[in-house]
């Protein structure tokens, strides 16, 4: 998806309103969070894209609206990095963009821009890697994943999962592993997608269920793939309209 992301790119740097970076960005900086319990609304986060502040008589986390502008930032980031490969230094800079000047980024117990330095409990009662392990089992889960050029979307579900399983970081590698999928989905051709927070429930149970059906998160992904296929398709005819 080369083409894909230069168009990406050229709005971005163009500041085109409306364009398919301008929704890309906030609906998966909104979904993302969200997914993880940010409680910032779409339209706060599309106000927080558009001018760099909030203006709401609601309180509102400090940490979920810095999380949620440093996801704009990390998205910017893959697009600029589309093309190199995964290692822990790649997601080392990307967590700390996401996470830094967050409360987390003050406490030592989140190492971030680090390995977590304890396991996590997992949807479905299941304990992640390790602390121990993570750091060797990412090194190879991108070590092995470096070497091909994927097609199937089974084995992206793949890849997420593994990558969900160790679950690197004490805190953000859900929304890193989703940046992740973004940027290695467009590096190998593919359509890339976000995760809709409606989705919620089945994306925890396609991933919990994994195991003994890996075919249920393949499916989500399809699914969502298809909806950014037509998102895509629905901007561009938009934008060929108007000229």
């Amino acid at each position: 998806m080369i083409k894909l992301v230069s168009e990406l790119i050229q709005q971005r740097d163009a500041q085109t309103p409306g364009s398919l970076y301008y929704w890309t960005q906030i609906l998966f900086s909104y979904n993302s969070n969200h997914l993880e319990g940010t409680q910032l609304t779409q339209d706060q986060t599309q106000e927080l894209f558009e001018t760099g502040r909030l203006t709401t008589t609601t309180s509102i986390k400090f940490d979920d609206a810095l999380e949620t502008a440093n996801h704009f930032r990390a998205f910017d980031q893959i697009l600029n990095t589309i093309d190199d490969p995964l290692s822990k230094q790649y997601i080392f800079d990307l967590h700390q963009i996401l996470k830094g000047g967050t409360s987390q980024d003050w406490d030592p117990r989140y190492n971030v821009g680090g390995f977590k330095r304890e396991a996590k409990m997992l949807t479905g009662q299941q304990l992640s890697t390790s602390a121990a392990e993570a750091p060797d089992q990412t090194i190879h889960l991108f070590c092995e994943w470096n070497r091909h050029q994927y097609t199937d979307l089974a084995d992206f579900a793949a890849f997420h999962k593994r990558f969900e399983v160790i679950h690197p970081f004490s805190d953000g590698s859900g929304r890193i592993g989703r940046l992740l999928l973004f940027k290695e989905l467009c590096r190998c051709g593919q359509m890339p997608f976000f995760i809709s927070s409606d989705r919620h429930t089945d994306y925890l149970d396609a991933l919990a269920a994994y195991t003994a059906d890996p075919g249920q998160l393949r499916h989500l992904f399809a699914t969502e793939q298809q909806a950014y296929t037509q998102a895509v398709l629905q901007l561009n005819a938009l934008e060929t309209t108007s000229k």
